[in-house]
């Protein structure tokens, strides 16, 4: 009975996630033609479809929720540059008859997804992250925001979408608090680790709008699949630098099999992406993958690196 309150408690929070993701894509909708690629997809969409874990990790590192906080923050790039990038990759091909091609500016993302990266192997190597870490990856994030804003351009905003992100923003809110605790008590009823689980589920309530925009806007028009990856790429910045700088503030011991399917899959974007294009073959690939490493995690998840 106890397991089966707490999926039907799930199931609840799905629904209004899925909610939640209908109004943050129809309320960033419009921001490409009015800020550009870089500012919209990367930092306005990315940090919006990012919301749902910066505040799942923010309240997990508050209540000293080491393991949920980490899952959760590595959990998102592990899920959308193999899954979410594969599913982009597929639909695009199958609604435009090509690969996806990418358009503009996109290689300040990758960039800054290297920084990250980079910072990760040392975490890796050391065994924790910590406070410094956690200001090295902060300053990445603002240098991220900072060169988008100055390369952005203005525009008139709709009030009607500024509203709609107003509310979906928070339903996202008011349920973080209740899915940490939700994570928590599932790991406690099914004897699995609170890691693998924020790993396994925060994704697929967390990115429900992320993928649903993303798709939405790949499928829209030719051009939007680049945007669609943009704002894959921005939201895992905010995970990769913003979200583990949050979990180094509680010195999370990262010596697991978790920090690093993140670095993996950090890597695995950067390669699919930095030739331009985006085939099906690739997406194909990159699906299973994603089921691939959260098997290894799950093996895993009581070994040491």
């Amino acid at each position: 009975m106890e397991l089966s309150y707490l999926l039907l408690q799930f199931l609840l929070v799905l629904f209004l996630m899925l909610l939640s993701a209908e109004l943050l894509s129809r309320g960033v909708e419009d921001l490409e033609r009015v800020m550009g690629q870089g500012l919209a997809g990367g930092v306005i969409l990315g940090t919006l479809t990012a919301l749902p874990e910066t505040l799942i990790v923010l309240v997990a590192v508050l209540e000293h929720k080491g393991g949920i906080a980490l899952g959760s923050a590595v959990g998102g790039n592990v899920v959308l540059f193999t899954l979410g990038l594969g599913l982009v990759a597929i639909a695009y091909h199958l609604k435009w008859g090509e690969s996806l091609t990418m358009k503009g500016d996109y290689k300040r993302e990758l960039l800054v997804m290297t920084l990250a990266s980079i910072i990760l192997v040392v975490s890796l190597a050391l065994g924790d992250l910590n406070p410094l870490f956690s200001a090295v990856l902060f300053s990445i994030y603002v240098y991220y925001v900072a060169s988008r804003i100055r390369r952005g351009t203005r525009g008139k905003i709709n009030v009607k979408s500024v509203m709609e992100v107003l509310v979906g923003g928070g339903i996202v809110i008011v349920l973080s608090p209740y899915f940490v605790n939700l994570i928590s008590d599932m790991a406690t009823y099914s004897g699995i680790s609170q890691t693998w689980i924020s790993l396994a589920l925060t994704p697929v309530v967390a990115e429900l709008e992320e993928g649903m925009s993303a798709l939405r806007i790949a499928l829209r028009y030719p051009a939007g699949g680049s945007t669609a990856v943009v704002s894959y790429f921005g939201s895992k910045i905010q995970n990769a630098t913003f979200l583990l700088g949050l979990v180094g503030l509680d010195f999370v011991d990262v010596r697991g099999p978790f920090l690093l399917l993140a670095l993996i899959s950090n890597l695995i974007g950067i390669a699919i992406v930095r030739d331009g294009k985006l085939t099906f073959a690739e997406g194909l690939i990159l699906s299973v993958l994603y089921f691939v490493m959260l098997y290894v995690a799950f093996i895993f998840q009581f070994f040491s690196i």
